[in-house]
């Protein structure tokens, strides 16, 4: 059997194991449901308090009212989930064993934190009772899907699947939360059992049929580790927070970042304190043996003025220090104690007095970490956020409201200084010279100052923001007249495709030569498109009468009907030529383009004056399928400079090698175009180099994307040529997110880990 042969009868096997336990989908969780009211059973009978017993009760009542459907719904949303057409949805807004964010996080109440820890230790569960099959049949599905190693994820048949399609079809049960909760409990280890039955026998079918598995590879970890380039495994650190007791669960951490807007209204930094430490209630160590608080205004500072008074002169101090100190000797001085960092943490964890204390220092510690070993940004960008941490910790001893409010000065503050430094992709430019030097000026003084509200780091962010305000400015006119001009631009092209389209069912198109064909359905269309849209009162059918002029071209450029009539296309010439320059002005066509346009049509004139060649020599007409395209997405040459349009050319070599990824981008290419929002940032290979870009735009019907770089300059491209990019790996994603969003998250998966581990939520 030939290669292609076998890959065909492979793929056909890869559908037919999909169809098959897609079909045994309602045997499946037919089974797993009676093993699941067995276990329910046997735990109502050992049930000795009431208000358990009748829980108990009720949830084997409702299991076995609701089973039947419950079975026969599941190979349904099974199939779809196997055939990736996305159809399975989650109560928590991505898939149920999925990432889960600090957003979604914020929104959820104490039962859905609940199941999400349940569903989580459900699938730790059924993947350590069906591993071992489950390797094997991973093995199987790569060699049919001709994989080179074992890629677990690529297999749609993984226990994840199954438990997101179950948690969708229990979500659809309309039943209490918590009667899932139990039947969660409850059914992980008949799930896991008949997964690995059911692994174990399509593996067999499959090595049946000749095919040889691949070798087994790592197997599928339970919990998506961390997402990011800075990923924290909080509990296994080398540094002294592994010694730490864990304060940091989900339900805890969810409590933290839940909005409290009632008790923010003016509430006085001790107050703050108590009223937070209120609303947890779990035991910290004995605080009457503790240390005492630390006199901050004594350790970190010899300044008594006012704050802008301190700031001013520490702003003064680093200003001399940077006539000084190049910089790029000054970029490993802000930490260049290694110990100093860690005694400043050290003092100041033995400070905190409550619960709540404990937990927003150790999420701040952990926030710090992750965006200090973000290699995405530059390191003295990070030495700024490192020395910045003592501040931060300071903060939120006395003011919690960092993390539920997005519009904390802090947290503001953070945001400006990672979204901005992520556009650097190297210390060598003049701009990020100066961004770090906005940033010695203004973030270090925080360091060195008495913190006691959120005053100070309000402060530093309006002196930043006044410093970049001009950059900031004229960077948004710019990306503004971009957008307004590709606004344009789509809505033109979308109705000339339209025109182009009806332009090309005109018969007379397949009897005139391409270049008339192509003028027509290219150009041309664009000049009715503009007409039309200049056309505010709609008073015309033909604004500028462009549209009966396809008429006489098409007939003027047919020697073969101008030959019997000379005089008319003699009188017709001057007027044709006159009214095509006129149209072709409305679009700024180059004037190069157009003289050759002219030249071939002027030579089909002509034409008309010679005696009529052989049938034998007459010229091939266009076949419509070669018919126009190449101005479907037409700028004109202002608004292509306007916008910073960036055109691949036809030769565009796909196969051309694009130069190393930068520091602290090591992913693949983009994968698609649906990943890549508003906000994301990329680096594009140009000119042999990688540049970094931030997308500001993506055109209404996304025909156009827009992108703004380090010096605030726009660069546009056309959907084709972005996926050209995509295509060729000459486009990489650094970041989607923000990055303290980002930060935070990694702190939500610390907290899942956490809830795991000591089986708490």
């Amino acid at each position: 059997m030939n290669s292609a042969s076998r890959s065909e009868q492979y793929l056909t096997l890869f559908r037919a194991a999909l169809a098959q336990s897609a079909r045994h989908g309602e045997a499946l969780l037919s089974h797993v449901f009676l093993v699941t009211r067995r276990s329910l059973a046997q735990e109502f009978n050992r049930a000795t308090g009431q208000h358990e017993h009748a829980q108990l009760g009720l949830c084997i009542k409702l299991l076995d009212e609701k089973a039947a459907a419950l079975c026969a719904r599941f190979p349904v949303l099974l199939r779809q989930a196997f055939e990736d057409k996305q159809a399975v949805s989650s109560q928590f807004g991505e898939l149920a064993l999925g990432e889960l964010s600090h957003k979604q996080l914020e929104n959820m109440d104490e039962s859905q934190v609940q199941e999400r820890v349940e569903f989580a230790r459900a699938l730790q569960l059924v993947q350590s009772i069906a591993q071992q099959s489950l390797n094997e049949l991973n093995g199987c599905i790569g060699a049919l899907l001709g994989l080179a190693h074992v890629q677990p994820e690529r297999n749609p048949l993984r226990p994840q699947t199954y438990l997101t399609v179950l948690q969708e079809v229990l979500l659809q049960a309309a039943v209490p939360i918590q009667v899932r909760i139990t039947w969660t409990q409850h059914l992980a280890s008949g799930l896991g059992d008949a997964l690995k039955s059911s692994y174990s026998a399509l593996a067999q079918k499959i090595k049946s049929y000749g095919v040889l598995p691949l070798p087994a590879g790592e197997p599928e970890k339970p919990l998506v580790a961390a997402r990011g380039q800075a990923a924290v495994h909080w509990k296994n650190g080398a540094d002294e927070t592994s010694q730490q007791p864990s304060v940091l669960t989900l339900n805890r951490l969810r409590e933290l970042l839940a909005d409290q807007t009632d008790s923010q209204q003016e509430v006085a930094p001790d107050e703050a304190v108590t009223q937070f430490a209120g609303a947890l209630d779990w035991n910290v160590a004995d605080t009457a043996d503790a240390s005492p608080t630390p006199d901050f205004a004594q350790a970190t500072t010899d300044f008594a003025s006012t704050v802008p008074a301190a700031f001013e002169a520490l702003q003064n101090m680093n200003q001399a220090d940077e006539e000084v100190v190049p910089l790029s000797q000054r970029q490993d001085t802000l930490m260049d104690k290694a110990g100093q960092a860690e005694s400043t943490r050290q003092m100041l964890r033995k400070s905190c007095q409550s619960s709540a204390q404990v937990l927003s220092f150790e999420v701040m510690v952990q926030m710090i970490d992750n965006l200090v070993k973000d290699t995405r940004l530059l390191k003295p960008i990070r030495d700024v956020i490192a020395n910045l941490e003592p501040a931060l910790l300071r903060l939120v001893l006395v003011d919690p409201r960092f993390f539920n409010n997005k519009q904390h000065p802090a947290r503001r503050m953070l945001q400006e200084i990672t979204q901005r430094g992520l556009v650097f992709g190297s210390t060598d430019t003049p701009e990020c010279a100066r961004f770090i030097r906005s940033l010695h000026r203004y973030v270090n003084p925080l360091s060195r100052i008495q913190i006691d509200s959120a005053e100070p780091f309000d402060l530093a962010l309006f002196n930043l923001n006044n410093m970049w305000s001009e950059q900031v400015i004229q960077s948004q006119q710019t990306v503004q007249q971009a957008m307004r001009v590709l606004n344009r631009v789509e809505e033109r092209n979308l109705l000339a495709e339209k025109i182009s389209a009806n332009l090309d069912l005109i018969p007379e198109m397949r009897q005139v030569p391409a270049p008339v064909a192509e003028f027509l359905c290219g150009p041309w269309a664009q000049v009715i498109a503009t007409a039309e849209l200049n056309n505010k009162t709609g008073g015309t059918e033909d604004p500028g009468g462009y549209k009966n002029l396809v008429n006489l071209l098409l007939w003027s450029a047919q020697p073969e009907l101008t030959r019997k009539d000379l005089g008319q296309l003699t009188k017709l010439v001057s007027k044709l030529l006159a009214k095509l320059r006129e149209g072709l002005g409305l679009i700024d066509y180059p004037a190069v383009k157009t003289s050759l346009f002219f030249d071939a049509l002027m030579k089909l004139h002509q034409q008309a004056f010679r005696p009529a060649p052989d049938a034998s020599t007459v010229a091939p007409r266009i076949d419509k399928t070669n018919l126009p395209g190449n101005h479907r997405h037409w700028l004109a040459p202002e608004e292509a400079k306007v916008s910073g349009f960036m055109e691949m050319p036809d030769d565009f070599p796909v196969d051309r090698p694009v130069p190393p990824p930068t520091q602290g981008v090591s992913a693949p290419s983009l994968p698609s175009l649906e990943k890549l929002v508003v906000g994301s940032w990329v680096e594009i290979a140009i000119q042999g180099s990688w540049q970094r870009s931030q997308l500001s735009w993506i055109s209404p019907q996304r025909t156009m994307y827009l992108f703004t770089g380090v010096q605030g300059q726009t660069q546009s491209m056309t959907r084709p040529s972005l996926e050209h990019l995509v295509h060729t790996q000459a486009l990489r994603l650094v970041s989607e997110h923000s990055m303290v969003d980002s930060a935070l998250d990694e702190v939500v998966h610390t907290a899942m880990r956490n809830s795991l581990e000591r089986g708490q939520t």
